[in-house]
């Protein structure tokens, strides 16, 4: 049995892979899948950078799934993706993973068979006793890939690597692919940093005046400020001014300069695969995904209903 195409458009953050997506999606009769690890959380909007808007008609997944206080893993999610994308091809349409979770996406297209590692409450406990920069230094000396490659802001994420790192294996070789259940179009939004930095810049700003601080000061009030994903870039350093430890403009400069190092943790990653299409122009993904398709070959019919 042929596996199921998935179109999948990856990149930085602020590199406009969903408006790509999006259009892409509607020329070609497709049904668009999230692969962004925050934007599944419901309320995380604006920090996150969730427009449901911008999909406008198109069919979209995997956001809005679970609330910021609720648990969410990369095995859920790679279950979730699996079976959407399997509905999705059986009714004849095309499915597009759209992000810039690269953990996510590389769970999807290489299949990864993810062992896991039974919580350790004594680590556990010893790592709520450190600094956020501790945590960072010491994943850094215990599993370098890791610390090039996860969100060191993301805590949840941190946590984690340091718990299976201290329990006496890498975070990194956690992670082993299998036969792959999907073939993959991988296109790439590339822009160049000093323009992506500036549209970073810019996204900020928006967000703030978009009301980002009273979406955090709602997110706190119903699920509370250790949330995970309220750890996570743009919420972190808004809790933080809003306990009076920084100034707003200081809230505003660090979540900056956070998004940036970010962004280039998310290069890193995904500059490793080199099947990855790095395009800067529309018409040069339209061609791509004709010749993956075999458009218009490519049965975009519904199937009977009986």
């Amino acid at each position: 049995m042929s596996k199921p195409k998935l179109i999948i458009i990856l990149g930085p953050t602020a590199s406009g892979k969903t408006k790509l997506a999006v259009d892409l999606a509607r020329q070609f009769n497709g049904e668009i899948i999230s692969a962004d690890s925050r934007q599944i959380f419901r309320g995380m909007n604006i920090g996150t950078g969730k427009d449901l808007k911008e999909y406008g008609s198109v069919p979209h997944y995997l956001l809005n799934i679970k609330n910021p206080n609720q648990k969410f893993n990369v095995a859920n999610y790679q279950r979730m993706a699996l079976k959407i994308i399997k509905d999705i091809t059986a009714r004849g349409r095309v499915p597009f993973l759209v992000g810039g979770t690269g953990l996510y996406i590389s769970s999807l297209i290489d299949n990864y068979q993810i062992p896991k590692v039974k919580p350790n409450a004594k680590i556990r406990k010893k790592l709520t006793t450190m600094s956020l920069l501790a945590k960072q230094n010491l994943l850094k000396s215990l599993d370098l890939k890791s610390y090039q490659t996860i969100d060191l802001k993301n805590t949840r994420r941190l946590d984690r690597a340091l718990e299976v790192c201290l329990s006496g294996r890498k975070f990194s070789d956690e992670k082993h692919m299998s036969q792959p259940l999907v073939d993959p179009l991988i296109i790439g939004t590339n822009i160049p940093r000093d323009i992506l930095n500036k549209k970073i810049n810019s996204r900020v700003d928006a967000m703030i005046a978009e009301g980002l601080v009273p979406e955090v000061k709602k997110l706190i009030k119903k699920y509370g400020a250790k949330s995970a994903p309220l750890q996570t870039i743009g919420y972190a350093e808004i809790i933080d001014f809003l306990n009076k430890k920084t100034s707003l403009a200081e809230a505003v400069e660090l979540i900056k300069i956070h998004t940036r190092q970010y962004a280039k943790r998310q290069m890193t990653w995904f500059q490793r695969d080199t099947r990855i299409h790095w395009l800067t122009q529309k018409s040069e993904a339209k061609k791509l995904i004709k010749k993956f398709l075999k458009f218009p070959r490519y049965n975009f019919q519904f199937p009977n209903k009986s």
